[in-house]
């Protein structure tokens, strides 16, 4: 290569590095007319292209670079920055993963490959372990950890990404967009989400009166029900029961629904927590959902020609079990 080619192309450089794209696209155009062969001005004017916010040229730069006999990781990882900008993210993953594949160990090739992945939230994860992996191989370059933090902060993981955007000011503490994203991260961790926020106690305490009511209400009718069909249903339980039987069930889902459907919003969201946090509620609750799934089989078994009462019966006690565990259990506990 010519010595003049060679300062050209780093002064380019310079003026990509310091924010100025647009002088660096204006003293390569020339200089490529004159040498359309050099492999490496063309990588430079894509990266020119692409600081300059014009993926389209970029694209057609690097697509030059790939036919040359030159660096072919850097013009895929310039290709597969310019089609990502474009929106063509499919064809941005593929030319990324060839970058890879042709330097595994360089750290630029991982940080493409890493910001292509986060654009998708399927492959988010994937992003974040292919950043990790760059800050491995270059553990001094903040513009790796600067990666890592995106990537995480896109994919939620908010650990990962406070850790990395510290890491990252420690090695330049004077990059703006990572201290302002580290301040997101943080008002993020800051900020619990709805589901987790606890409900106020006043707030629970209507819940859980909500709840054993409903339960209770659900216990009577289940096992007065259940032993009415008993009784009725010997020696042998006519199609007719399975209609009443069936009639049980869906009063039983009305009760339950009814508690949940008509109390106020915040109530109705700590009802449904209840269970969680009052062991005794979920025993109740876990007896009553077997006894209604025995009562629901045997109401279907019935209407095809059964003649058993034995699912009754073990629907019944579960349903005694579950009532005597509400009268020692009580409202208040």
């Amino acid at each position: 290569m010519s010595e003049p080619i060679t300062a050209l192309l780093v002064r380019a450089a310079e003026y990509t590095a310091s924010g100025r794209p647009r002088l660096a696209i204006d003293l390569l155009r020339p200089a490529l007319a004159a040498h359309p062969h050099h492999a490496e001005a063309w990588c430079r004017l894509a990266a020119a292209h692409l600081d300059a916010g014009e993926p389209d040229p970029a694209l057609d730069a690097a697509k030059r670079a790939l036919v040359l006999d030159g660096d072919q990781a850097w013009a895929q990882r310039l290709a597969a920055l310019s089609l990502s900008e474009l929106g063509r993210q499919t064809e941005a993953v593929v030319a990324a993963r060839e970058s890879v594949r042709r330097k595994p160990t360089d750290w630029r090739c991982q940080v493409v490959l890493s910001e292509v992945l986060a654009v998708d939230p399927a492959t988010r994860p994937e992003a974040v372990e292919v950043a990790k992996h760059a800050t491995r191989l270059a553990p001094t370059e903040a513009r790796a950890f600067q990666v890592l933090g995106d990537a995480a902060l896109r994919a939620r993981d908010w650990g990962n990404a406070e850790r990395a955007y510290r890491e990252a000011l420690k090695l330049d503490p004077a990059d703006g967009d990572v201290r302002a994203n580290l301040e997101t991260v943080r008002r993020h961790r800051a900020t619990p989400s709805p589901a987790s926020t606890p409900a106020p106690p006043d707030v629970l305490a209507k819940a859980q009166v909500l709840a054993w009511r409903a339960l209770t209400r659900v216990t009577a009718l289940l096992v007065g029900g259940e032993l009415l069909l008993l009784l009725s249903g010997m020696p042998t339980p006519s199609a007719l029961l399975g209609w009443f039987s069936g009639l049980l069930v869906l009063g039983s889902s009305a009760l339950i629904g009814q508690t949940v459907l008509f109390a106020r919003k915040g109530v109705r969201r700590a009802v449904l927590r209840v269970p969680r946090h009052r062991p005794k509620l979920m025993v109740v609750l876990a007896l009553l959902g077997v006894s209604v799934f025995l009562l629901t089989g045997w109401t279907v078994a019935v209407s095809f020609g059964a003649t058993t009462l034995q699912p009754v019966v073990f629907a019944w006690i579960s349903a005694l079990l579950g009532g005597a565990v509400v009268v020692l259990g009580g409202h208040h506990r």
